[in-house]
């Protein structure tokens, strides 16, 4: 348990262990019923790739083509 102080503007710090840990820049509070709080971190949209994958797999073919997209795009960017 961490203890911080809210300051005359209603706002608090976020200890840094929990940042570095949450890597988030975003969090959400929940009301307890007994009138407290929980506070979590907002994932990163990143973080969550690849969380809903189909048992089916991915087409290989749609694969390829998103491949030579990347590449492409690369290209004109000037990216090794």
């Amino acid at each position: 348990m961490v203890k911080t102080r809210v300051s005359s503007k209603g706002q608090t710090t976020i200890p840094a262990k929990f940042r570095l840990r949450w890597k988030s820049s975003e969090v959400v509070w929940d009301e307890t019923s007994d009138g407290g709080a929980i506070v979590r971190p907002v994932p990163d949209i990143m973080t969550l790739f690849g969380s809903a994958r189909s048992p089916k797999g991915r087409d290989e073919a749609e694969k390829q083509k998103g491949r030579e997209g990347w590449a492409q795009e690369a290209d004109r960017e000037g990216r090794p």
